[in-house]
């Protein structure tokens, strides 16, 4: 009796796990940052005060729900601007805007502030965040990945990989300051951020200064570094959309 005891014990358990495997939030990321992220020491070290203070993450729910709400394929941006390098992780997370998607729900979007909160710990000492709805976008491209917020927000991006900006000496300096359980770096290929609310107009292009990841996939080892082929093939990224090339 003890032993069927002792397995129904251990099914229930496993049974239990699968169930929050299964609603856990989990995607894709994008964190675009004004400074490089891989580089040579001597251009990282010039960026590393005066740089680097700007911040844009950008969340695509696969599947998942959150506080009783489903946030699968819903999209979420977070815009920040510190006095610090938003790179480092001991960066003070300065004010932020949040952009949440304007076909989500009441409940989704309590639900998506909810879940960045207790989900990113550099912003849980917000006391709280100013909003848009706007209409979203991410979503994978021939070249890489393209997000926009609205006419806020507007980021596309190209893998090393398909670049020639490579050097001698190049390294990877920084680690996503969003969770996330596999990474690799990316170029912006073509960035611009208007927000009227920090004042802040941002173009950028042609740097290595994106993170693209996955999250909510607790199996795996944190912050893992990975090629953007390994991250993007069907065994660790899955789809964004189905009818994009290569997913």
């Amino acid at each position: 009796m003890k032993f069927f005891a002792s397995l129904l014990a251990a099914l229930s358990c496993l049974l239990s796990r699968e169930t929050v495997a299964a609603t856990q939030p989990h995607g894709t990321l994008l964190e675009l940052h004004s400074c490089e992220l891989y580089a040579g020491g001597c251009i990282i070290s010039s960026e590393a005060t005066l740089g680097g203070r700007y911040m844009l993450r950008a969340w695509h729910f696969n599947d998942g729900s959150f506080e009783g709400a489903s946030l699968a394929g819903l999209n979420l941006v977070v815009l920040q601007s510190s006095a610090d390098n938003l790179a480092s992780p001991e960066a003070n997370p300065g004010a932020a805007i949040v952009y949440l998607p304007s076909d989500s729900t009441a409940n989704q979007g309590a639900a998506l502030l909810a879940w960045l909160k207790s989900s990113q710990p550099d912003l849980g000492s917000v006391a709280s965040f100013q909003t848009r709805s706007v209409p979203m976008e991410f979503s994978r491209t021939e070249t890489g990945y393209t997000v926009c917020a609205g006419d806020f927000i507007s980021v596309k991006t190209a893998s090393i990989e398909s670049c020639t900006t490579g050097a001698c000496g190049e390294a990877l300096w920084y680690t996503p300051r969003a969770q996330t359980s596999v990474f690799t770096v990316a170029v912006d290929r073509a960035s611009q951020v208007h927000e009227p609310l920090l004042e802040l107009i941002w173009n950028d292009a042609g740097r290595k200064s994106v993170f693209l990841g996955k999250f909510g996939e607790g199996t795996r080892s944190e912050n893992l570094y990975v090629s953007s082929k390994e991250l993007c093939g069907t065994s660790l990224l899955g789809g964004i959309n189905s009818a994009a090339p290569g997913l």
